[in-house]
């Protein structure tokens, strides 16, 4: 039972690290507010790759994420070879605790482009759910080693090291953090510390 409610608590963080991801994303679209976007975007009656992409990223924003995986299928349809819209639907899948099948989309987008760092970073968050901690914190040194200022793979791997008793190593992530993105670290204190204080408890 406590290996599956911390993998919960690690979710529960990691999660709303991807969904703060698609968000910006979603804004950058065209410089606009979500609620901009989402309505521009459906009156839009192009059907490429890259518009399916757009309305999938909306819909992401949006919580909306059987809409949002439709889009990204759309876009795969169209584009199988497109890493990004791959990763997008993992991380729509993995917001409904569809872990296996983000993984398997996670996988394919790194299969395309193996210097796609959040795609490890986030199919490690889908790991760890499903207990493959040694796989999870592969997949977050993977991220790091691409990208050494992924604010994202340093927290998530300082969560599973958290768990794992690996607490000094975990500080050290939480600093990368902090050193990297102060404002995604202050965001996490709070829930890092919540974190904390239960396996202190153990």
């Amino acid at each position: 039972m406590t290996r599956r409610i911390n993998a919960t608590l690690l979710l529960l963080l990691s999660a709303s690290i991807l969904n703060a991801q698609v968000s910006r994303q979603t804004v950058q679209i065209a410089g606009m507010s979500t609620g901009e976007n989402k309505r521009v975007i459906s009156r839009t009656k192009e059907s490429s790759a890259e518009a399916y992409l757009k309305r999938g990223l909306v819909h992401s924003a949006a919580g909306e994420w059987e809409s949002a995986i439709s889009e990204f299928s759309k876009a795969i349809r169209i584009e199988p070879l497109n890493a990004v819209a791959f990763y997008n639907r993992g991380n729509a899948l993995q917001a409904q605790a569809k872990f296996e099948m983000a993984i398997s989309d996670y996988d394919e987008a790194i299969r395309i482009d193996s210097r796609l760092a959040e795609a490890y970073s986030n199919r490690g968050v889908a790991k760890q759910a499903i207990g493959d901690t040694s796989g999870a914190l592969a997949d977050y040194d993977a991220a790091i080693n691409i990208d050494p200022r992924n604010a994202r793979a340093y927290a998530n791997r300082g969560l599973t090291r958290l768990f794992i008793g690996q607490r000094a190593k975990a500080e050290d992530d939480f600093t990368h953090c902090r050193s990297v993105d102060p404002t995604l670290a202050e965001s996490l204190e709070k829930r890092i510390n919540k974190v904390k204080q239960r396996l202190s408890g153990r």
